[in-house]
């Protein structure tokens, strides 16, 4: 079965501005693992493509530590969520 990466956009779009609940926040779980870096690069671009007017919610990008991952998992996450964060600063699309 083939991803329609346009559809997912859109429906991601399509519950942001439509939600009857326009101040509820989104959270966006982050493992690093490929499936949560993947959703959250889905949303992030088709939150790239509302208008930033439209951009009314907070979203969170949260991350749970287990302690039983590898070091080097550790540090990398981290390093990943650092990039983010300065990411979404440099696009004004988040408060830190």
């Amino acid at each position: 079965m083939a991803l329609n990466i346009s559809h997912l956009e859109n429906e991601i779009i399509d519950q942001y501005l439509f939600d009857e609940h326009t101040t509820r926040p989104w959270i966006i779980g982050f493992s690093g693992g490929k499936d949560s870096t993947m959703l959250l690069q889905v949303v992030w671009n088709a939150l790239n493509k509302i208008d930033p007017i439209l951009l009314t919610r907070k979203i969170y990008v949260v991350c749970n530590d287990t302690l039983v991952e590898n070091p080097r998992i550790v540090r990398f996450i981290y390093k990943t969520l650092r990039k983010i964060e300065q990411a979404a600063n440099l696009q004004d699309n988040v408060d830190v």
